[in-house]
Order: structure tokens, then C-alpha cells, then sequence
């Protein structure tokens, strides 16, 4: 009889584990949904930050999937820019859904860019050889090093 109780009681206890352990796996799960859909939001915002309100609907799709092989290919995107006048700024939102269906938006203001200067250059005058950074900081962190 003690045997049956024990099992009984061991059953139950292991059926509460399995099912916390459940729930947190869930839950971490959807954390990285979240993570990666306020990454993708704000990349999109720094495009449009970028690009200029006005200039990026006519660079960028307004809506659509990301790239595939991309972090955020399970999610689809839609843009709205809502222009304002003169020294006011636009009313930016961006919506994500998520393939599960769940779904993440923002919405914020984001100024015209000024000026009529094109975007600058933004490459290097001279190829940066990584490599060779990388070897002279080793020297000179092994000439730093006493030795033995």
C-alpha cells in the first residue's frame, strides 16, 4: 500500500515538473520572438531615420517579408508614413507579424532631413587591412608581457 502512495505522489510531483519545465521553454521561446521583433523594428526605423521620411518610401518596399536567411525571415513588415508639413515631423508606424501570428508595432515621429547636400561618401579613402591591425596589436601586446 505505502508503494502505491509513494508512486502516486512521485507521479504527480513529476507531473508538475514536466509541466513547469513546459511552460518555461514556452515562454523562453516566445522571449526570443520579442527580442528579434524589437531588432527588426528598429532596424526598419533606421532605415526610414536614415533615408529621410519623405525619400524612403521611394527606396524601400512599404511592405513585404525580410530577406530570406535574414534573423527575421519569419516575420512580415508593413510601414506607414504619414508626412506633415514644413518643420513638423512625420508620423512613422511600423507593424510586424510574426509567422505564430503574433503581432508587434511602434509608432514615432521622425524629422524630414534638412539641407540639399547629398548623402556623403561613406567608404574608406584606403582599404583597411584587418589582418595586419590585428598582428600589430598582438606584437605589441606580447611585447608588454614579461617573459618567462
Amino acid at each position: 500500500m505505502d508503494a502505491v502512495i509513494a508512486g502516486v505522489l512521485l507521479s504527480i510531483g513529476m507531473v508538475a515538473v514536466l509541466s513547469v519545465g513546459a511552460q518555461a521553454m514556452t515562454m523562453q521561446r516566445r522571449g526570443e520572438v520579442d527580442v528579434r521583433a524589437a531588432a527588426a523594428l528598429d532596424e526598419l526605423l533606421a532605415g526610414i531615420l536614415t533615408e529621410g521620411p519623405v525619400d524612403y518610401p521611394e527606396i524601400h518596399p512599404m511592405a513585404g517579408a525580410f530577406e530570406f536567411g535574414s534573423p527575421y525571415e519569419d516575420f512580415q513588415y508593413s510601414i506607414e508614413i504619414e508626412p506633415s508639413g514644413p518643420g513638423v515631423p512625420a508620423l512613422v508606424r511600423a507593424t510586424l507579424v510574426h509567422e505564430s501570428g503574433r503581432e508587434y508595432a511602434i509608432e514615432t515621429m521622425i524629422a524630414e532631413k534638412r539641407g540639399d547636400e547629398p548623402d556623403p561618401i561613406r567608404t574608406p579613402l584606403e582599404p583597411i587591412d584587418r589582418e595586419a591591425r590585428l598582428a600589430e596589436l598582438e606584437e605589441a601586446r606580447n611585447a608588454q608581457q614579461p617573459q618567462q
